[in-house]
Order: structure tokens, then sequence, then C-alpha cells
């Protein structure tokens, strides 16, 4: 049995082709992809996959804990197919988002419950930063970087 089909039965989940190959796709592609950017990559090579089932899919991988849902600009779907012990860092004016390894800034422990009854399951931090690619960048304006949205290269770490 592959690591990917254990992976999933491990979660409760079916090893079924199209989340076979999202989760390797996730396992390929540690720069935060929305849904969209998932479906362009798989598309190609599997043209029955609709933009639906990746939504599908990932909701799913996101409830049973084989991916986590990131913050980012806009409103789409972005996940982190990384192992779970990193927080991230996401950058104000252009979005991109880096990991940040706990062994650099550990969390305090979480309580276990909060008012009103809520079970802590997990902390996640998430700081906001200008990056070196932004404060590199020629000002646009303002003087202060480039926009949300704005494309440039990054390597994705922090």
């Amino acid at each position: 049995m592959s690591h990917r089909v254990a992976q999933l039965h491990r979660a409760g989940l079916k090893a079924t082709g199209p989340r076979m190959v999202i989760l390797a796709a996730l396992e390929q592609d540690h720069g935060h992809p929305t849904a969209e950017q998932l479906y362009e990559m798989l598309r190609q090579e599997h043209p029955s996959l609709s933009l639906s089932t990746v939504y599908q899919t990932l909701d799913a991988f996101i409830r049973n804990g084989l991916c986590r849902r990131v913050s980012g600009p806009g409103d789409r779907l972005r996940v982190d197919g990384t192992p779970p012990n990193h927080d991230h860092a996401v950058c104000r004016l252009c979005g991109a988002i880096f990991d940040v390894d706990r062994d650099q800034l550990p969390l305090p422990v979480p309580p276990g419950r909060l008012a009103n009854g809520l079970m802590v399951t997990g902390v996640r931090l998430e700081y906001e930063v200008i990056c070196q690619a932004c404060q590199e960048a020629p000002a646009e304006g303002s003087g202060k970087g480039k926009p949300v949205g704005a494309s440039h290269v990054h390597d994705g770490q922090a």
C-alpha cells in the first residue's frame, strides 16, 4: 500500500483517484496554492478532474487534518499541505506566504478550553510582514512598495 493510500485511510478517507492526485500535488507544491492553482496544475494530465472536485477534496482534507487553510489576499481558498509544526508570515503588500519554522519561534502551550465551551485543538500564528522583494521594489506612488496582488519571485521561506 502506498504512503498516500495509508495517509488517506488514517484520516478516515477512501483512496479515490482524485484524492490521490490532489494529495500528491500538495506534497509537491509548497507554495500554499489556491484550489484554482491546483486545478490548473492537474487538469492537463487529469482532464476528468473538475474544479468542484478540487474544492470538495480540499474541504475533506482540511476537515480530516491532511492540509490546512491559510490566509492570503482575497477570498480564495489557499491550502498548506506541509507538516503542521510551522506558522506563516504573510506579506501585507503582495500577499506572498512564507513558512516560519516553530523551532525558530516556539509557541506557548495553549489552554484546553476557551470561554463558551470552545475546545482548543491547536494554535496557529500568522506574522504580518513586508517581504524582502517588496522592501527592495521601487515604490509605486506612495513609497510603500507593491500593492496587494503584485507578483514577484520569492523562495517561500521566511
